[in-house]
């Protein structure tokens, strides 16, 4: 399964072409992990690790409906994955 995890945050002091003021309600961090394969990922989601990773969280929590509660932080609900499939992967034996 797993072969990698990135943590990036969002650099709201950069300036230049193509940069945008960061709002104080948008989020700073995005996470992106690579799987050797979909059925891999879907057996981790699917087991104890990803429950203790995140709280518990189970997935029918991210298609639930919107309560009319204020709404909770992004960091306090389960992650709601989003794919990509890789088209260029470019790698080396000493890292990036």
């Amino acid at each position: 399964g797993f072969v990698a995890f990135s943590m990036l945050r969002r650099d709201g002091q950069a300036k230049g072409h193509g940069t945008s003021p960061v709002g104080i309600d948008e989020p700073s961090y995005v996470s992106t992990t690579i799987w050797e394969s979909r059925a891999a990922f879907d057996k981790w989601r699917e087991g104890q690790n990803f429950r203790k990773a995140h709280g518990g969280g189970d997935k029918s929590e991210a298609k639930s409906s919107k309560s009319p509660q204020a709404e909770k932080p992004q960091w306090s609900r389960p992650p709601v994955p989003i794919f990509y499939e890789g088209t260029l992967v470019i790698s080396s034996k000493d890292g990036a």
